[in-house]
C-alpha cells in the first residue's frame, strides 16, 4: 500500500501530541532522502520516549483513541495500523533489545526534516545503510543492493566519510562484518 507525505505528517503529528519522541529508522529513510511523494512499507521507529516495552499501554492508548489497530513485532513490541481512506500504513516501534541494537550517537546525529510542515527525525542515510549491512539478512543485502544501484546512478548521495564514522560506532566486530558485506557490493568504504 501506498500513502502520501502528508498522511506520513499527519500520523507523526499525532504521536507527538501525545507525547511521543522516536526516530525514523526503516526504509523511510531512504525514500524521505530520494524526495519521494509516495512512500510504501511500514514506518519504522526508534522510540526515545516512552518505552515501547514498558509503556506498552501508551501505544494501545493511541490505538484506540484513533481507531487504529495493535499488534506486536517479531520482537514483541507494539505494531499500529493506521487506517487511511485508501488503506492502511503499519507503523512499528523499537528499542535497543536482543539483537535490535542502534548506537546512542546514531539517534543523536540524526537530523530533523519538515515533512508538510510536521518536524520529523530520521536516521542519516549513511547509518541506515551501516545498519543493513550490521543486520545482513537476505532482505537486507537485497535492499542494499537497491540502495546501491541508486547511489551509482546518481540518484542518491552517499558521504564515504559518513559510512566510515557510521562504522566505528558498531561494536567491532559488527563494524568489521558490516564493511566486509558493505565492500562486497561496492559501496565506498
Amino acid at each position: 500500500m501506498t500513502y502520501g507525505l502528508r498522511d506520513l505528517a499527519g500520523i507523526i503529528d499525532k504521536l507527538r501530541s501525545r507525547g511521543f519522541k522516536g526516530v525514523v529508522i526503516g526504509s523511510t529513510v531512504i525514500q524521505l532522502y530520494l524526495g519521494s511523494k509516495k512512500l510504501e512499507d511500514d514506518v519504522d521507529f526508534f522510540a526515545l520516549e516512552p518505552s515501547p516495552l514498558i509503556e506498552e499501554d501508551f501505544y494501545r492508548g493511541i490505538a484506540s483513541e484513533h481507531g487504529w489497530g495493535f499488534s506486536y513485532t517479531e520482537l514483541g513490541t507494539p505494531r499500529l495500523i493506521v487506517r487511511l481512506p485508501r488503506g492502511e500504513v503499519v507503523l512499528e516501534f523499537y528499542e535497543n533489545i536482543h539483537d535490535f541494537y542502534i548506537p546512542e550517537e546514531m539517534l543523536r546525529r540524526a537530523p530533523v526534516e519538515r515533512v508538510q510542515g510536521v518536524p520529523v527525525q530520521h536516521l542519516l542515510k549513511e547509518d541506515y545503510v551501516v545498519l543493513k549491512a550490521k543486520a545482513g539478512r537476505n532482505k537486507d543485502i537485497q535492499d542494499l543492493r537497491r540502495i546501491y544501484s541508486l547511489y551509482k546512478t546518481g540518484r542518491l548521495k552517499l558521504d564515504a566519510r559518513l559510512l566510515r564514522e557510521a562504522l566505528q560506532l558498531l561494536p567491532e566486530d559488527d563494524a568489521r562484518l558490516a564493511a566486509k558485506r558493505l565492500k562486497s557490493i561496492g559501496f565506498p568504504v
